[in-house]
């Protein structure tokens, strides 16, 4: 058993380095945040939340990005690694790497902009959501750019997913709707542009081998 999950793992960390990056990244933020002082307002703004006074006036700009990786308690954590774990090994043997890791540093960026610039002056804003929004906005563009990819079914589940979480974003309380919507914008708009002719893992035949 314990073999298996090791043979696995090391399969999934091969075949999707950038996804399995950002998750150590996610984890190592959230360790340090657990030992340093936990999830509190004053903790997660020293550890470099996203808090618009700060980066406006301070010019502490690297929040947009460190604030990413933070989250606002275990559950968010776990939410936001679960989705980033499926989806975005998907997007991931689809696009490859390389685009990849500019969809979620870009969708990040973006996410982090919109809320800075466009949302709450005293607001403080963690979490991974707005680059998995736009992971989530990349699938859904090849699910039109590119539809023969993918079997129908398929289609309807990234379809409804985008859906879902769309009306979530506006009807569960404590959301980010300005970090949703800025990195699924970046996501939808960057697949005009990156869009492969053909899948990441038809191009890579080492892609399969374990």
């Amino acid at each position: 058993m314990l073999d298996q999950a090791q043979s696995y793992i090391k399969r999934y960390l091969k075949k999707h380095p950038v996804t399995s990056l950002m998750i150590i990244i996610n984890t190592l933020f959230f360790l340090v945040t657990l030992f340093t002082g936990g999830f509190t307002l004053i903790n997660l703004i020293r550890l470099g939340a996203i808090y618009p006074p700060l980066i406006l006036e301070q010019g502490e700009f690297y929040r947009i990005i460190t604030g990413t990786f933070l989250h606002g308690n275990v559950f968010h954590y776990l939410m936001n690694m679960y989705v980033l774990f499926y989806l975005g090994a998907h997007l991931e043997q689809l696009v490859g790497p390389r685009k990849h890791l500019l969809v979620y540093l870009l969708s990040a960026i973006a996410s982090g902009v919109a809320v800075t610039y466009l949302g709450q002056e005293n607001a403080v804003t963690v979490g991974a959501s707005g680059a998995i929004f736009g992971i989530m906005g990349g699938l859904f563009m090849l699910t039109i750019l590119r539809k023969r990819w993918f079997h129908q079914r398929t289609i309807r589940s990234i379809q409804q997913l985008m859906a879902i979480n769309l009306i979530l974003t506006f009807v569960v309380a404590r959301i980010s709707i300005l970090g949703h919507l800025g990195g699924l914008v970046m996501g939808v708009l960057l697949f005009f542009i990156i869009t492969p002719e053909r899948p990441y893992i038809f191009e890579n035949p080492d892609y399969y081998q374990s």
